[in-house]
């Protein structure tokens, strides 16, 4: 019988030990213990209890609408079929993966090589030779618009159009072919 008594309080203690853990008697964070690890310092804000949906739709990996509902900028080149983004169909987790650390770059390419046609404006000439944050200022490779105009002062006051190329080449912006 003494065994009988052992083995109930034995097993009332495990229920009660488990029952402690899964509402909350430890104060348990499941969310982080299941979490692949923090985000970057980027997204550190969704870093928190319970925002997993921020970014993931239940059952998948990751959600790219969700991306662009916060990245506005880069949807809004996307609609206007402008920039690197607008020519890529993969999802953004591909090239901008996360859960690997705060001090994880998650923009992350060698601007040495970049091969700047595949944004729709290769350089040519002159333009070989800045550095990319002469025209990539603020900390981001994003331009909103892709103008002459934004370095050159326009001479013709718009009466020439926006089409600089077909007169200008990139090598002497002043003389006209």
């Amino acid at each position: 019988m003494d065994l009988i008594i052992k083995g109930a309080v034995s097993l009332i203690f495990t229920i009660a030990s488990v029952a402690l853990i899964f509402y909350g008697g430890f104060r348990i964070n499941w969310s982080k213990m299941l979490s692949p690890g923090p985000l970057s310092y980027a997204h550190e804000k969704l870093d928190k209890k319970g925002e997993c949906n921020a970014c993931h739709t239940k059952g998948k990996k990751l959600d790219t609408d969700k991306c662009l509902n916060c990245h506005q900028d880069i949807k809004s080149m996307i609609q206007r079929k402008s920039g690197l983004h607008a020519r890529v169909t993969t999802e953004c987790a591909r090239c901008h993966s996360e859960h690997h650390s705060r001090l994880f770059n998650m923009i992350h390419f060698d601007e040495k090589s970049f091969d700047h046609s595949m944004v729709g404006s290769p350089l040519g000439g002159k333009h070989l030779l800045l550095r990319c944050e002469v025209c990539h200022t603020e900390g981001s490779y994003l331009i909103n618009e892709n103008k002459c105009f934004h370095c050159h002062e326009d001479i013709h006051k718009g009466g020439m159009g926006e089409n600089c190329h077909e007169c200008h080449n990139q090598n002497n912006f002043k003389e006209a072919g």
